[in-house]
């Protein structure tokens, strides 16, 4: 096929998307936990020394990135069924490892000051992502689990989302009044992000890369979004003194937001007969979706100030069952939520509305409770056990690895979380580079799944050998 004819046949394989149903979204996002549980599970039963960087690889890789790959493609139809199974799978020999271990309740201490569900949960999300943007581009990925065109719910429209949401749980509300010399120094952390916005948009137009142009508008992005989210979220917390006043500003904002999209602004966004003949309306969903990721940013941040253990360095595990527990309720609220909203206004990734906001915060409350609970589990499980030991920088024999305080988080998470920005970047540019290379769209699921999973590979292997260097790239 031509390039200019394979262009349009891609673009109209991407538009018209009605999604699925929110709780099937989260789905897709659930085996993610057994993933982590199993990989660790294997890892003890073999007795992987930590230093086992190729064996401790390959292990966590087929459990945690192939196992990605295939129910996001091949085993798609099939996810609760799969999510069925590996509950009755798991739940009876997680309990069976509890029941001789509640008597020690007291005793179990958890770190607090670098929670491991934090970790997992951000490089997860990561992950998914970085699996899921090139993965669209084949055929044997769902439709249902692509963007949706105006309301409905994907998979892939809860990507931004999620992401604004990891980046406002780690936030710490400042302690003192929001000055000019913050705001330079929050204009600097975002800087990368604009450059990175409008590189692409230069690239992708200089190739002539296919785009879905109602995602975020002609020249806007999901790097543009990321940036303006964060400038004005930042700016806005920075006035609050108290983390009530947090959640009431992200409620105002949501709710104001939804009144002018009912007012008019939904129709001016969605209406696909309005031109984008100068430079508001070319990027309207863009520009007029920031106050809905502003307001998730908020409730993130929020959310963030719930789970903090308040300086302690450790915290018992009734405390941590206790902040699990409450996220895990702050979850359900959302979710009922999701339907009510769906049934007045909609669910619009586009408009971002009150909708959206309600389903990111119930799949990330719900994705981090799971982690939360992961990691008790595994402190519970190990604590009569010798805790892996530091490694040596000065012992030639051992391989000098960073920030090993936590022994438990999967090491291919550690080293997403390590250089995050530069990840989702290294992926974008991976998949561009399959896609010019290749007319995904034409190719037959089993080469379709091998080029993902090789893509994954890579990007992984160039993640991890850049973690164990402490390469950090991060140039501002």
């Amino acid at each position: 096929m031509l390039p200019d004819q394979y262009k349009t046949f891609h673009e109209s394989f991407m538009i018209n998307n009605n999604g699925t149903t929110a709780f099937d979204t989260f789905l897709f996002i659930v085996p993610s936990s057994f993933a982590i549980f199993y990989t660790i599970t294997i890892a003890g039963i073999l007795k992987i020394s930590l230093n086992n960087v190729p064996i401790r690889f390959l292990v966590e890789f087929f459990t945690t990135c192939v196992s990605l790959i295939l129910y996001l493609t091949v085993f798609s139809d099939a996810i609760s069924q799969i999510v069925l199974t590996l509950l009755i799978i798991t739940i009876p020999m997680a309990v069976r490892q509890l029941q001789a271990k509640f008597h020690l309740t007291p005793f179990v201490q958890i770190p607090s000051v670098h929670p491991d569900f934090i970790t997992v949960g951000r490089s997860v999300i990561s992950l998914i992502t970085a699996v899921c943007i090139l993965a669209v581009d084949f055929q044997c990925f769902p439709r249902k689990l692509a963007k949706t065109e105006k309301f409905g719910f994907g998979l892939m429209d809860v990507g931004v989302g999620l992401f604004v949401f990891s980046n406002g749980i780690i936030v710490k509300p400042s302690a003192s009044a929001f000055s000019k010399k913050k705001f330079q120094k929050l204009l600097v952390g975002c800087f990368p992000l604009f450059i990175l916005g409008f590189s692409r948009f230069l690239v992708t137009k200089e190739i002539n890369y296919q785009e879905h142009v109602t995602e975020y508008g002609v020249h806007w992005n999901f790097f543009i979004t990321l940036a303006v989210t964060k400038i004005i979220g930042t700016v806005i917390e920075g006035f609050l003194k108290t983390t009530d006043q947090i959640k009431y500003a992200a409620l105002s904002v949501v709710i104001l937001h939804e009144t002018f999209l009912q007012l008019g602004l939904s129709n001016y966004i969605l209406d696909d007969n309005i031109t984008r003949d100068h430079l508001i309306s070319a990027n309207r969903e863009g520009i007029f979706s920031i106050p809905g990721y502003v307001a998730l940013y908020l409730a993130s941040i929020y959310i963030g100030t719930l789970l903090k253990s308040d300086g302690r360095e450790s915290m018992k595990a009734r405390d941590v069952i206790q902040k699990a527990g409450k996220l895990f309720i702050i979850s359900l609220f959302c979710w009922k939520m999701i339907y009510v909203c769906n049934g007045m206004f909609g669910v619009s990734r586009r408009t971002a509305n009150m909708g959206y906001n309600f389903w990111v915060l119930a799949i990330g409350c719900l994705m981090f409770s799971l982690f939360m609970f992961t990691e008790i589990y595994i402190y519970y499980t190990n604590f009569n056990r010798p805790q892996w030991q530091q490694v040596e920088p000065n012992n030639k024999s051992q391989l000098d690895v960073p920030d090993f305080h936590v022994p438990y988080v999967p090491l291919i998470l550690q080293a997403i979380n390590y250089n995050g920005l530069a990840f989702f970047l290294i992926a974008n540019l991976f998949t561009g580079i399959v896609n010019i290379c290749f007319q995904t769209m034409l190719l037959n699921t089993p080469l379709s799944v091998i080029i993902i999973t090789i893509y994954t590979l890579l990007l992984q292997l160039v993640m991890v050998f850049l973690f164990i260097n402490k390469i950090k790239l991060k140039i501002w």
